[in-house]
């Protein structure tokens, strides 16, 4: 992970145990990244690279993560497909069973997101679809057709905002599914 000046210098950079595609600066400065590999888990670092905290999950791969707002951080783990969350003592306080037809891991889950009424919104890369999950694992709403989607956040208008991947455009969509504008490549 490098954090780097608007003028290309590089101010701090830190080497992750192995595969890594999403992290988040906290408030505090430090900085909390899912990392894949074996094995696999969100680690939260400080800026002299001291691991402040460890979760190392039981599954094939972790790619995609959320700090919540308790301080409690959501898992997007692979193989099996599930949101996991847990809290700051290792333990885990919740699990929802997540949908997907890949069979291989790596491409399961991307970024996930819990929603401000307990439903959790993932991505999932291989599906080509955002879906949104009662904390059960009930599909409520999806959206599909973004190849290799890897971001989808719900605005609080309602509206679910989608980077789509590989066909570089980003869309905001309705509840009802209606493309409100998009952004892409030809822009």
């Amino acid at each position: 992970i490098v954090e780097m000046s608007e003028d290309g210098q590089v101010l701090w950079e830190h080497k992750v145990p192995s595969l890594c595609v999403m992290f988040e600066v906290m408030k505090n400065g430090n900085v909390i990244y899912a990392y894949g590999g074996n094995p696999t888990g969100v680690q939260e670092v400080d800026r002299n690279h001291k691991v402040v905290w460890n979760y190392t999950a039981q599954c094939e791969q972790v790619l995609g993560f959320c700090t919540l707002p308790n301080g409690n951080v959501l898992l997007g783990e692979q193989g099996p497909c599930q949101a996991v969350e847990v809290n700051r003592k290792g333990e885990v306080v919740q699990i929802t069973p997540l949908t997907t037809a890949e069979k291989a891991a790596h491409r399961q889950c991307r970024s996930i997101h819990k929603l401000k009424n307990g439903n959790i919104l993932a991505c999932h890369e291989a599906d080509a679809t955002v879906r949104e999950y009662t904390p059960d694992g009930k599909v409520i709403w999806e959206y599909p057709g973004v190849t290799n989607v890897f971001e989808a956040i719900r605005l609080k208008n309602g509206n679910t905002l989608i980077a789509a991947g590989t066909t570089t455009k980003i869309i905001e969509v309705t509840p009802d599914k209606k493309v409100v504008w998009e952004f892409g490549s030809v822009d």
